[in-house]
């Protein structure tokens, strides 16, 4: 019988020491595992991200190498009215006084340009006028409309010119009240 109580007592003892150790690992070795996984995990993803990383600016870097840089365009030259532009504008409910210095940007190199633009002011001041005078102050209020009434004086301008073509219009002074 104590042969029997000995052999129960040991066949206990392997039944604890297998749940504690199942496949041979204490538990801390597991744990210390897992979390050398996760550190060599971590390790993997920091240095894939820094060769992408490395990647990505040597090809900008590339590309920015690639991009000529043009030389600026010459100034145009300008043709300023010698007035100010003073109209009411087309407002019925309530007047309203428009006050308007310009300037016309054209190309410098065609000089019969700015001689027929000298020789036409009174012309070109004429359709400025009758431009302006036929808007509403609302018709002003935010910088589109401004520079749609630009296109507008500019495609007027430029139908009654014949020795060539102005590029920009610019508002020296702009004042509404």
């Amino acid at each position: 019988m104590a042969d029997e109580e000995e052999d129960l007592l040991e066949d206990e003892e392997e039944l604890s020491t297998e749940a504690v150790m199942p496949s041979g690992r204490s538990k801390i070795i597991t744990i210390l595992l897992w979390i050398a996984g996760a550190i060599f995990a971590i390790i993997l993803m920091l240095l894939i991200s820094y060769l992408m990383a490395k990647n990505v600016r040597n090809e900008a870097y590339k590309e920015g190498q690639n991009i000529v840089i043009a030389p600026a365009p010459p100034p145009w030259a300008t043709y300023r009215f010698q007035k100010e532009i003073r109209v009411n504008t087309a407002d019925v409910d309530e007047p309203h006084y428009l006050q308007a210095s310009i300037a016309l940007g054209f190309d410098g190199s065609n000089k019969n340009l700015g001689n027929e633009l000298t020789q036409r002011e009174v012309q070109l001041r004429h359709i400025v006028i009758m431009i302006l005078s036929g808007k509403k102050k609302e018709d002003l209020a935010t910088v589109s409309q401004k520079s749609d009434l630009r296109e507008e004086i500019k495609s007027l301008i430029n139908n009654t010119l014949t020795e060539g073509k102005i590029d920009e219009v610019f508002f020296e002074e702009l004042v509404l009240s």
